[in-house]
């Protein structure tokens, strides 16, 4: 069974968010090896740096030693007493700090053996010098023994730095492969992308192809009815006069192919301009997004940078992500297949989740929302569907948060009388052209000079319209002109909780 054009899109556009989805999936995971690789060998310089000073300490200990023993002067002895605690913090970090490979272990295990011998024969040719003096304890320096300690010292940590370095140069290689991984999948992602957004391009371009061949069969058609309708005109008007009406139907018949003609080209000229629009709303994060990657992969960026490049890429996702969500929604309001569930909905408790899911938004740019309701709102009730109707408040939240600028103020008025329930959010943003006040609410329709520093597909509104409609409401829309602010006022049918009540009651 063939799929018709409303059926494919939605396809194509899951297969577009799977496949951001695998996408940013495989970044974090690339993401979270960079971050190991980047503790790893902050460990590995630390201890590289603790093995470098473990062998200044020995080094200090022995002219200590050799000092004292040579002069008897006492202050001689500082270094040894400060670098003798040192040396055993320093194996202490180490043996938490280095891997646990039996090798390391094993080196560790006989760098802390020789030091600590080291550090003891020290020790003894220090009370040696003080008992028996300098004649008794000059012939101990530089004997075979500390030569042997000194060398094995020295020899652990050459070994113990090499495995560390050797560690860290195959980590890098894991990581450097894990990287080149990466780059593939985003490649490989991008170009199907691309492939999905040519096959959507190519399924549009046969359908307006076969709606052009139906509409001119259909003028053929209709210069041949024509033709044939004012020679049966002619005959039968000499038959009888009520015939005329024939020659009625044949005009309104004519203006309807006409009205259909006419809607049918602005249908194709939305669908192109539909197509340029989600084509550059789509590629343009990905652009971002495979930018960034670029930069990442280059290696050039500190710290700050690759928080900066990540925290682009996931909003840049989350806005594509936005996109595809509103393309659902439209598709699922013109293929009719968008259910709602009706039930009792407190507008006061539901304009406060709105208040609370556009907050992000609007404190990003220090706006203030105000909140003020009537007491006939405190008993009013809207039957309809409350996800549905949450969408409608936060997209006119979100909205107005997004034309308001830096520091701005938005308000949101809730009241209500005995037939409806009214809405209004009014923001002191950049305001709309009088000319643009009629096209708010039409699909792919988008001021361009608001657009060019927001983007969007210009959905949202529309989306709020078609909501609100099949909830039996309305929504308007009052501005004064660019630079004074907007105000979108939705009017919901209310119910109260006393007629709630009779009707249970019924």
């Amino acid at each position: 069974m063939s799929l018709t054009v409303e059926r494919k899109l939605p396809l194509i556009l899951l297969f577009v968010v799977i496949l951001l989805t695998a996408l940013g999936f495989v970044l974090y995971q690339y993401t979270t090896s960079l971050q190991d690789a980047v503790d790893i060998e902050k460990r590995t310089q630390s201890t590289v740096s603790r093995l470098d000073d473990l062998l200044r300490l020995t080094l200090d200990v022995d002219s200590s030693v050799t000092g004292f023993i040579i002069t008897g002067n006492d202050s001689y002895l500082t270094p040894y007493q400060t670098s003798k605690p040192k040396i055993a913090q320093n194996l202490a970090q180490l043996r938490s700090e280095m891997s646990d490979t039996p090798v390391e272990l094993d080196e560790l295990a006989n760098l802390e053996s020789a030091t600590a011998e080291y550090v003891a024969q020290a020790e003894k040719k220090i009370e040696r010098r003080k008992i028996e003096g300098f004649d008794a304890t000059i012939s101990s320096l530089g004997n075979m023994s500390d030569r042997s300690l000194a060398g094995d010292i020295r020899a652990s940590i050459d070994k113990l730095k090499s495995a560390e370095l050797t560690s860290l140069s195959s980590r890098e290689q894991s990581l450097d492969q894990s990287f080149y991984r990466t780059i593939w999948v985003l490649i490989i992602g991008c170009v199907c992308g691309i492939i999905a957004l040519a096959f959507v391009n190519i399924v549009v371009s046969r359908e307006i192809d076969k709606r052009r061949n139906a509409e001119h069969a259909l003028t053929d058609a209709n210069k041949e009815l024509e033709s044939r309708i004012d020679e049966r005109t002619q005959e039968l008007e000499q038959v009888n006069e009520s015939l005329r009406v024939v020659a009625s139907e044949r005009e309104e018949l004519l203006k309807n192919e006409q009205i259909a003609r006419r809607e049918a080209e602005i249908a194709t000229r939305l669908r192109d301009e539909f197509m340029a629009t989600v084509s550059h709303e789509l590629k343009t994060p990905l652009n971002s997004i495979l930018g960034w990657a670029r930069m990442l992969r280059a290696g050039d960026l500190n710290e700050e940078q690759v928080k900066k490049a990540l925290g682009t890429i996931i909003k840049n996702s989350e806005t594509q992500n936005r996109l595809i969500e509103d393309l659902l929604d439209v598709a699922r309001i013109i293929s009719g297949k968008l259910v709602l569930e009706f039930e009792p909905v407190n507008p006061i408790e539901l304009l406060h989740d709105a208040i609370g899911t556009s907050t992000p938004a609007a404190s990003a740019k220090n706006i203030e929302i105000v909140e003020t309701s009537d007491e006939n709102a405190k008993s009013a009730i809207v039957y309809g569907d409350r996800n549905r109707l949450m969408q409608v408040f936060s997209n006119l939240l979100i909205n107005a948060a997004k034309f308001t600028p830096e520091g701005g103020r938005i308000e949101v008025f809730l009241t209500a009388d005995d037939e409806h329930v009214h809405v209004s959010v009014k923001d002191n943003g950049i305001g709309i052209k009088p000319e643009f006040l009629s096209l708010v609410f039409e699909r792919f329709r988008q001021d361009t000079s608001a657009r060019a520093g927001n983007g969007g597909l210009g959905l949202g509104l529309a989306i709020v319209r078609q909501l609100v409609e099949m909830h039996g409401g309305t929504v308007s829309v009052q501005s004064e002109g660019s630079g004074k602010g907007s105000e979108f006022t939705v009017r919901l049918p209310a119910r109260h909780h006393a007629n709630l009540q009779r009707a249970h009651q019924a």
